[in-house]
């Protein structure tokens, strides 16, 4: 049995179909909101606002009273601009929450935590952090989320550092940035996009296939308690659209190279402009040669 915390995102809807596909095991997907998930004969969508105890105690006693699930948790509040704006609210969601679920749920085969590069803060074009970095994070999202992290660590769990990741939205709901750039380009319309916000990104589904891959190994011992999940290349955003715009064939030109630095007014929240992560625990633990960006 695996249960997805924040299953209606566009990862945890990747994490569903990579599940349903690469392994025989029921899903609870689990989210405030729950439309949007599609219901299945494997796929149980369950209602439950992580800030509400009477919630998290009804899903507890959902999961004791089953088998043993592994667990990934994606609920958080992301948006590092309205976290600025708003930190008791996303304290409250990002840290308190947590720390209550965490006391809270039991009856787990495993527990993985989506936490971010942004527990890194700025790096350089010819450095990958490591695992064992000092962090040094640049935003209030980043701060928190490295709290979050010993959190998880401290009840022996794991935790997966993730990047900035693209692809399609799965949900007809809800659009990624993705899927607007490929309306732009079908339009002729020009899109900007940062030529020096550069990442180790992934797309959805690889990093969705990869974790699943990791909740499937029988041993907890034979996980690292921390990994970076991200891909071997060094992408800005606007690689990512120019081989966006490659792939189906739109006019390359139509993607401008723009400046984050020279536009800086766009966020409020400080952001790191490169900040690039060494995966070679991960493809250790996994024996993987190579991680590469599927578009």
């Amino acid at each position: 049995m695996y249960a997805i915390i924040g299953a209606n995102g566009f990862l945890g809807s990747y994490l569903i179909k990579s599940i349903v596909e690469n392994t025989s095991e029921n899903i609870i997907a689990v989210a405030r909101k729950i439309e949007g998930i599609p219901a299945g004969e494997r796929v149980f969508p369950l209602k439950c606002d992580i800030t509400s105890a009477e919630d998290v105690d009804a899903l507890a006693y959902t999961i004791r009273h089953g088998e043993p699930c592994k667990m990934i948790y994606l609920a958080a509040y992301h948006n590092l601009d309205l976290i600025a704006q708003n930190p008791k609210l996303s304290w409250n969601i990002n840290i308190t929450s947590l720390a209550s679920f965490l006391n809270t749920i039991d009856n787990l085969s495993g527990f993985f935590f989506t936490s971010t590069d942004c527990v890194y803060g700025e790096g350089g074009s010819d450095y990958r952090f490591k695992e064992s970095d000092t962090l040094n994070p640049l935003s209030l999202y980043g701060v928190q989320k490295a709290a979050a992290e010993c959190l998880v660590n401290s009840r022996g769990y794991k935790v997966l550092r993730l990047p900035y990741m693209f692809g399609p939205s799965l949900s007809p709901q809800k659009k990624h940035f993705y899927d607007k750039i490929i309306d732009d380009l079908q339009q002729g319309r020009k899109i900007e996009m940062f030529y020096d916000s550069i990442r180790s990104s992934l797309d959805y589904g690889t990093v969705a296939c990869i974790t699943v891959k990791l909740a499937e190994i029988n041993s907890n011992e034979k996980i690292p308690g921390i990994m970076n999940l991200c891909g071997d290349d060094s992408l800005s955003k606007y690689d990512l659209g120019v081989m966006l715009a490659r792939k189906l064939s739109y006019p390359e030109d139509l993607i401008v190279s723009i400046s984050m630095e020279n536009n800086n007014q766009i966020f409020q929240a400080k952001r790191a402009s490169v900040c690039l992560m060494d995966n070679t625990l991960l493809k250790n633990t996994l024996g993987l040669t190579e991680i590469k960006m599927a578009l």
